[in-house]
């Protein structure tokens, strides 16, 4: 028994390593269940034990290589108490970037997302996961305002909005110039910028 759950776990595994490989290569809507079953060297039969559709593989991928990050700001999210949101933000996002820039992993599964909006079958499960992703970010900019820590310049939402822009604009822009310059360092720098741009101003 064990053995055969060990079996099962590296035929799953085979499974989401070949439709990483091939969602990245050539997009969700192209990759059809045969190829990726192909691909990982398993039957039809195999593929559906794991998985009913190309959404179940590509929710499976997104769990498997989510940031750490995520969680923490999930997590971050639902504190009452946490003193500096924006310097949290600051810290995990500078950490995002490092971990970004250094993992292809998460390089592939950021073009395989970005792709996933063309295609009507994960097009919906994606809304859904940017949706929750912006209440997430919502609430935790939403306890810097409430701790008084926010420009007056700006709403909570219009604060919500220009850090997603800022972290989106940064991945998209270094991938799109082929890595051409330092997401981690300049990337830490920019954010620390825009974030002080951000804060109140004492006394102001």
């Amino acid at each position: 028994m064990r053995r055969s759950k060990a079996d099962a776990e590296q035929t799953r595994q085979k499974i989401l390593e070949a439709a990483e490989r091939l969602f990245s290569e050539q997009g969700i809507a192209r990759s059809t269940l045969e190829q990726i079953a192909r691909a990982a060297g398993v039957t039809r039969g195999a593929f559906y034990w794991h998985f009913r559709d190309k959404t179940a593989v590509l929710s499976a991928l997104y769990e498997r290589t989510a940031a750490p990050q995520l969680a923490l700001i999930r997590a971050a999210s639902e504190q009452e108490n946490l003193d500096d949101p924006l310097a949290f933000l600051e810290t995990t996002g500078r950490d995002f970037l490092a971990l970004f820039a250094a993992d292809k992993s998460q390089q592939r599964m950021h073009l395989i997302m970005t792709n996933a909006a063309l295609s009507e079958e994960t097009g919906a499960w994606l809304a859904e996961l940017n949706a929750e992703l912006w209440r997430v970010f919502l609430r935790l900019v939403g306890r810097a305002g409430e701790a008084g820590l926010l420009t007056d310049a700006l709403s909570v939402e219009e604060v919500a909005v220009s850090l997603m822009v800022m972290f989106n604009g940064l991945l998209n822009e270094w991938l799109r110039s082929d890595k051409g310059f330092d997401l981690a360092g300049l990337g830490a720098k920019l954010l620390h910028h825009h974030i002080a741009s951000l804060r109140r101003v004492p006394g102001g």
